[in-house]
């Protein structure tokens, strides 16, 4: 299963975390796994080429891969880097709704840096 998790301070998405396969498939063959990568590195190359600056960008085995804002960002920038991860918010649930097998969101809520 591909677990999502929102990174959130109120209602304002800071990052997310993705890992884990969906298994809907044999390795290569994976729709949900291809959307969800899409879907996923697709947000960070947008947020990356409109914030003009780079997030926190962590990768690595069995599908994880974790983004978070870059500090400092300006009142314009952070309108549209919420623009973007609701994007990515709406993709996973349009995703869960039709995979619901396969993919699980969680919202992780963060006050001053500590998970909650």
């Amino acid at each position: 299963m591909i677990k999502v998790q929102l990174v959130k301070t109120g209602n304002t998405i800071e990052g997310f975390q993705i890992s884990g396969h969906a298994g809907y498939a044999e390795h290569g063959q994976d729709i949900v796994c291809a959307a969800a990568s899409f879907l996923a590195i697709t947000v960070v190359n947008s947020l990356e080429l409109q914030l003009g600056s780079e997030g926190t960008v962590k990768g690595g085995e069995d599908g994880y891969l974790s983004y978070r804002l870059p500090e400092g960002l300006n009142p314009k920038q952070q309108e549209t880097a919420q623009i973007i991860l609701r994007t990515l918010e709406t993709g996973f649930q349009n995703l869960r709704e039709e995979y619901p097998k396969y993919i699980s969101i969680q919202n992780l809520r963060i006050k001053g840096g500590a998970s909650k």
